[in-house]
C-alpha cells in the first residue's frame, strides 16, 4: 500500500470517527519503532480489520461498498478490459444485490485507470472494495497466469492474513471449503457466516488447505477420509498463540476444513458481562454457594453454555475449594482448577467416578448425554458435592423432562436440583450506529406494551465499526428456574413441564429477558422476535 493510500484511509477513519488525532499522534512513533504501518497499528489498537477503513472511505466518499463474495461479476464486461490495465489498475465490473452494474475499484482516486476503463465498459458508477480481495478475485477469474501476478500471495502469508482477519473480526470459526470454481474462505462472526472476500484460485486454495493440515498434524496425503487435528497460531505478530481445533472432511469438489477458534475473551469472564440480569446472577451465585446440589445450563449447540459455566467457575474461590472438570474439549484454562480432557479412553461418566475419589468440592461435567453420566452426577450431588453441567433442551423445565426420559429417578432430581438456566445468543446492536424508530402496533403487541403509549425501539443501521452489519458482538437471553421445597416435591411426584412452570415461584422466562433487552435497546426486535413468538408472548 502506498503512503498516499494509507493517508487517505487514515483521513477517512478520522472523518468517520473511528479514532481521533490524539490516537494517531500516539501510535505513529510506536508504529515506526515496531516497523509496521500506521494503519496496521491503528487496526490493532481498535481491534478492527482493514475492511473498517475501506468502509469508512466508502462512507466519506458516498460510494457503495462491494462485498465481493455476494456481488456477481459481469464476465462479458470484464473480458473487454485489457489485462495490462487490470495489472496496473485492479478493478472489476460487478453487480450489486439490486442488479446495478458498478465499476469496483480499490483506489477511487485512480483517475487514469477509471477513465480508461469507462471508455471500454461505459460510464459505470464507482464502488469500493479492498485491494487484497479484488486482486484475489481477478487472479481467479483470469486463470493461473494471472495468479502469478499481482500480490503473489503464498499459502503461508495467506493463512497468516486469514487468522489475523478472524481475530480482528472476533470470529468463532474459520471455514475453508472447496467449491466448483475455487476455494471459499468464510468466517462465523456473531453467529452468522460471512465470506472473507472472493473465492481463491484453485491452486492457491488447495495449497492453503495443505498448509493448515500440516500445521494441524494431519496426513496431507489423505483426502478421502475425515481427519481431526489442532494447532496453535498467533493472531498477531509477536502475540500469544491461539488454540484452534481443526476438522477436515472430503466433499464433492475437494475438501473442507473447519477451524474452531478456542480463544478466551478476557472481557467476558464475569457473569455480569454475559447479559445475565442482575437478579438472576445473584440467584446463581447463591446456588453456587451451596455445598451440594446440581446447577444445569441448557440450550442448543452454540448458545454459550460453556462460557456461562466458565464464568460460574470464576465466581468460585479456587484457592479454598477443590474444583475438577471433565470437558470435551477444554476451551479455557482456569488457574487453580484441575481440568480433564475427555477422550476415547476417559468418558464423562468414568471421569466423574474418578473425581469422587479425589475429594472434590465442585465438579463440572461438560455435558450430560446418557443415564450413566446423569446417574453418577445425581449421586455425587447427594453425597456432598456441587455439580455443574450442561444439557441439550429448549427450556429450563424441559431439562427435568429430559432427565426423566433418560431414566433418572424423580426423587433424586427433586432432592438435588438447585437451579436450571436456559439460554440463547442474539446479536447486540452496534452502540455507534443504532437508530431509534417508532414501534408499530404489531411490535407493541409482541412486546406487551400499551397500544396508546409512545414506544421507541432501536434497529441496526451499519457503520465502519460494525463492518456495516449494524451489530457488534452477542448477548445472552436467559431463562431461569430455581428449585425450592414446593417445586422439588412437584418434581419428585412427576409433574409435567406446564405444571412445573405454573407452580414455580421463581421462574424468569426467556421471553421476559428478550422483551427487556429489546426495550433497553441492547438488541433489535427482529433478533429477538423468534424467542418472543415461541412462548406466545
Amino acid at each position: 500500500m502506498s503512503e498516499l493510500a494509507e493517508a487517505t484511509l487514515i483521513q477517512a477513519g478520522l472523518q468517520a470517527g473511528l479514532f481521533d488525532n490524539d490516537q494517531v499522534a500516539r501510535l505513529r512513533p510506536l508504529a515506526r519503532a515496531q516497523r509496521q504501518s500506521l494503519l496496521d497499528a491503528l487496526a490493532g489498537e481498535l481491534s478492527l480489520p482493514q475492511t473498517a477503513f475501506y468502509l469508512a472511505l466508502a462512507q466519506v466518499r458516498g460510494l457503495p461498498y462491494a462485498r465481493l463474495g455476494s456481488w456477481p461479476v459481469d464476465e462479458g464486461a470484464l473480458g473487454r478490459l485489457p489485462a495490462t490495465l487490470l495489472k496496473r489498475h485492479p478493478m472489476a465490473p460487478l453487480s450489486d444485490p439490486e442488479g446495478r452494474l458498478h465499476l469496483v475499484v480499490a483506489n477511487p482516486d485512480d483517475a487514469l485507470g477509471v477513465e480508461t476503463a469507462r471508455r471500454v465498459v461505459g460510464n459505470l458508477p464507482l464502488a469500493l472494495a479492498e485491494p487484497e480481495g479484488l486482486a484475489a478475485l481477478l487472479r481467479r477469474l483470469r486463470g493461473r497466469e494471472a495468479s502469478q501476478e499481482g500480490t503473489g500471495e503464498d499459502p503461508v502469508g495467506l493463512f497468516q492474513r486469514i487468522v489475523r482477519e478472524a481475530g480482528l473480526r472476533r470470529a468463532s470459526d474459520i471455514h475453508i471449503e472447496a467449491i466448483k470454481n475455487g476455494v471459499q474462505v468464510r468466517l462465523r462472526v456473531d453467529g452468522r457466516m460471512e465470506a472473507l472476500g472472493a473465492p481463491l484460485a484453485r491452486d492457491l486454495g488447495d495449497a492453503l488447505i495443505s498448509r493448515v493440515k500440516v500445521l494441524s498434524g494431519m496426513d496431507i496425503a489423505e483426502s478421502r477420509a475425515p481427519q481431526d487435528g489442532g494447532l496453535a497460531y498467533p493472531v498477531r505478530e509477536g502475540g500469544e498463540p491461539v488454540e484452534m481445533r481443526v476438522a477436515s472432511i472430503p466433499i464433492k469438489f475437494g475438501e473442507r476444513l473447519t477451524l474452531r477458534v478456542m480463544k478466551s475473551d478476557p472481557n467476558r469472564q464475569k457473569l455480569d458481562a454475559l447479559g445475565l440480569p442482575a437478579a438472576m446472577a445473584a440467584r446463581l451465585r447463591d446456588a453456587l454457594g451451596h455445598p451440594h446440589g446440581i446447577v444445569l445450563v441448557t440450550g442448543p449447540t452454540g448458545s454459550g453454555k460453556s462460557t456461562t459455566l466458565y464464568c460460574a467457575l470464576r465466581e468460585l474461590d479456587a484457592d479454598s475449594l477443590n474444583i475438577l472438570t471433565a470437558e470435551d474439549p477444554v476451551e479455557q484454562v482456569i488457574p487453580g482448577i484441575s481440568q480433564v480432557q475427555v477422550n476415547a479412553k476417559v468418558g464423562f461418566a468414568s471421569a466423574l467416578r474418578s473425581f469422587l475419589r479425589h475429594d472434590p468440592d465442585v465438579v463440572l461435567v461438560g455435558e450430560i448425554r446418557d443415564l450413566d453420566t446423569a446417574d453418577v452426577a445425581l449421586k455425587a450431588a447427594t453425597t456432598g458435592h456441587m455439580v455443574l453441567s450442561t444439557l441439550h433442551t429448549n427450556s429450563a423445565p424441559g431439562a427435568i423432562t429430559r432427565l426423566q426420559d433418560i431414566g433418572c429417578e424423580r426423587f433424586l432430581l427433586g432432592a438435588t436440583l438447585r437451579g436450571i438456566l436456559a439460554q440463547r445468543l442474539v446479536r447486540q446492536l452496534c452502540p455507534h450506529c443504532r437508530r431509534e424508530v417508532e414501534a408499530d402496533a404489531a411490535a407493541r403487541q409482541l412486546l406487551q406494551q400499551p397500544a396508546d403509549a409512545p414506544l421507541r425501539l432501536w434497529e441496526p443501521a451499519g457503520c465502519p465499526r460494525c463492518l456495516g452489519s449494524g451489530y457488534r458482538g452477542r448477548i445472552g437471553l436467559y431463562e431461569a428456574l430455581w428449585v425450592d421445597a414446593e417445586l422439588a416435591a412437584a418434581i419428585a411426584t412427576g409433574a409435567g413441564e406446564r405444571e412445573l412452570a405454573a407452580r414455580a415461584r421463581d421462574y424468569w422466562r426467556l421471553a421476559d429477558d428478550a422483551r427487556a433487552k429489546v426495550l433497553a435497546g441492547q438488541t433489535s426486535l427482529e433478533e429477538a422476535r423468534v424467542y418472543l413468538q415461541e412462548v406466545g408472548a
